[in-house]
């Protein structure tokens, strides 16, 4: 349910190389989403513990290590509230399964219309999560050239904002 851009690779060689850079946070990837309510700091970094449920292909968030845990950082920078919303650029420190959507529910900031931990809040009535994959930027693996990506807003995401941006 996150629109955006995507990464693939045409060829093994280039899956490969490419999964490498994304494991060594070579790979650039920021977000634009909105969540519920004013955020504590217009910047921060926040970190803490995720476990994966299989079964229930959700993940948990923990303040402490954990067995079977993995660290996760995510920094949020707010670019404009109104109406108990926030519109937030985020950059992923480490790239875990759900990692925005569970660590932006767990500080109490879920993403609008996240049917999964959205604590069943949907006031737009959206069929997908207000989470877009802005921009992706890497070193090409065969020429060296440095890649960067922008993708625009996709219209569900944008009437949102235009929503809020209306609201007195």
């Amino acid at each position: 349910n996150t629109s955006g851009i995507v990464l693939a690779a045409k060829n093994a060689a280039a899956l490969r190389e490419l999964n490498q850079r994304i494991k060594d946070r070579q790979v650039q990837k920021r977000y634009l989403c909105v969540v519920h309510g004013r955020m504590p700091q217009p910047r921060q970094t926040l970190t803490a513990y995720l476990k994966k449920d299989a079964d229930k292909n959700q993940v948990r968030v923990y303040d402490q290590p954990i067995p079977d845990g993995r660290t996760i950082r995510t920094a949020y920078q707010v670019l404009a509230e109104k109406g108990g919303f926030s519109l937030l650029k985020i950059d992923l420190l480490t790239g875990r399964t759900h990692q925005i959507r569970v660590h932006m529910a767990y500080i109490g900031h879920p993403l609008v219309g996240d049917r999964v931990y959205g604590g069943g809040k949907n006031p737009f009535g959206l069929e997908s999560q207000c989470l877009h994959a802005k921009v992706l930027g890497f070193t090409h693996p065969e020429t060296g050239e440095r890649m960067v990506f922008d993708s625009v807003l996709p219209p569900y995401f944008q009437r949102v904002l235009t929503i809020l941006e209306n609201r007195i």
